[in-house]
């Protein structure tokens, strides 16, 4: 055999191997959303009833429990959503959405987010505030921050956790160096290398639950090459890390106009009416004793032809849809939106509330301007989300008023 025909056969057997390889990352990924699905749909069950529950135990031994249970579910929701997110980040169907926003609209929210957290561990919080517009995805570069500070807090026993950002002058254009800081347990220079596989965990042996799987910086590997934005990695082991993501700044032509920082969403307004849909009589049942704790009146059917005939009786515009993705009869929850907007207006708002995690699921209902939750969501989750919705529509009827 001649040397170019061996090189020929040798570039063949590298690219069969890679498109073998591919295959079967796609195959994992499949895998993976299609168990965590299955395992979603009673999780979030739970999350509804265990909140209804709520306000009925009165004694301490009972709130105790609860709050047990409480921490229980949040740790298995921690866990398949690192399941999920790496799923979806390996299936591609994860894209960036490119926006324009003030740094202090990150530090805030993680302020917001785990400061009470650290300081109930005994731990010194700092938000160093700084002033710079970034370029990015927003929900995926917060995404990646929590994560670190997540990791952070998992292995910070004593001393502080600080955030800080700086400009850093690189060739190519100006970037935000933004910078998680702990001094916590610090990794040994052999497992520098091997942070961010899947399911790798320094001091972690015997697989602590409490601690994760190992996936957290797994994510922040694979968002860090979608959004392309490096990460980079310093530590000591036993005196603590720091995390530092670099984020491209806004080019001028984009803070032009830029309108100014968002509205706090305000208090869900009450009564509401609610229509609920789920085939799923248990996550049905949590759900619609959720929404009523809230001060709602609801609708709940298993499908679109009851939800129609229920709210027919009614003779009221709903304020707000709530539908499973995938109903009974090859049915999807895109058609309860659909037939409510068609009969009562288009400005319903909506919420597709989902354990499917495909590209198809997402496209249609982007297609139909409805927002969708990824099951299981915490009762929290799911108020902010409705609160949303809800100041979306009262701002778009105060624009209407406007103009006429």
């Amino acid at each position: 055999m001649s040397l170019i025909h061996r090189l020929q056969s040798l570039e063949a057997e590298r690219d069969a191997a890679r498109e073998e390889a591919e295959r079967a990352n796609l195959a994992k990924s499949k895998f993976l959303a299609a168990a965590s699905h299955d395992l979603r749909q009673p999780l979030q069950a739970l999350f509804f009833l265990s909140a209804a529950l709520a306000r009925h135990v009165g004694d301490h031994n009972g709130r105790d429990l609860l709050s047990r249970l409480d921490q229980g579910l949040d740790t298995m929701k921690g866990l398949l959503d690192g399941l999920l997110e790496v799923s979806r980040l390996e299936a591609g169907v994860v894209t960036p959405v490119l926006d324009t926003f003030e740094i202090s609209e990150i530090t805030d929210a993680l302020d917001a987010a785990y400061g009470e957290q650290a300081t109930a561990k005994g731990l010194v919080w700092r938000v160093e505030s700084c002033e710079a517009v970034l370029r990015s995805d927003r929900g995926l570069l917060m995404q990646l921050l929590r994560n670190l500070v997540d990791n952070a807090l998992r292995y910070t026993e004593a001393g502080a956790i600080r955030i800080r950002c700086r400009i850093d002058a690189a060739p190519g254009g100006d970037r935000l160096a933004i910078e998680v800081q702990d001094t916590g347990i610090g990794i040994p220079p052999e497992h520098l290398d091997r942070i961010f596989e899947e399911f790798h965990q320094v001091s972690n042996p015997e697989r602590d639950r409490l601690r994760g799987l190992g996936l957290g910086l797994a994510i922040v590997r694979r968002l860090s090459q979608l959004l392309d934005h490096p990460v980079e990695v310093r530590s000591v082991h036993g005196q603590g890390s720091a995390f530092r993501v670099l984020v491209p700044l806004a080019p001028a032509r984009f803070l032009a106009g830029r309108p100014g920082g968002p509205e706090r969403p305000p208090a869900i307004d009450r009564p509401r009416l609610a229509v609920l849909v789920d085939d799923d009589a248990v996550v049905l049942l949590g759900l619609q004793s959720v929404l009523t704790e809230w001060g709602f009146r609801v609708v709940a059917a298993d499908s679109a032809d009851r939800a129609m005939d229920r709210l027919e009786s009614l003779g009221r515009v709903p304020d707000i849809v709530i539908a499973d993705y995938r109903l009974r009869e090859g049915r999807v929850g895109t058609e309860v939106i659909r037939r409510v907007r068609a009969r009562y207006g288009a400005e319903v708002p909506a919420l597709i509330l989902t354990g499917e995690t495909g590209a198809d699921t997402l496209a249609d209902a982007s297609a139909h301007g409805v927002a969708v939750l990824h099951k299981p969501v915490t009762p929290r989750q799911l108020q902010a989300e409705v609160s949303r919705q809800l100041r979306i529509k009262r701002g778009n009827g105060l624009a209407e008023a406007a103009a006429q």
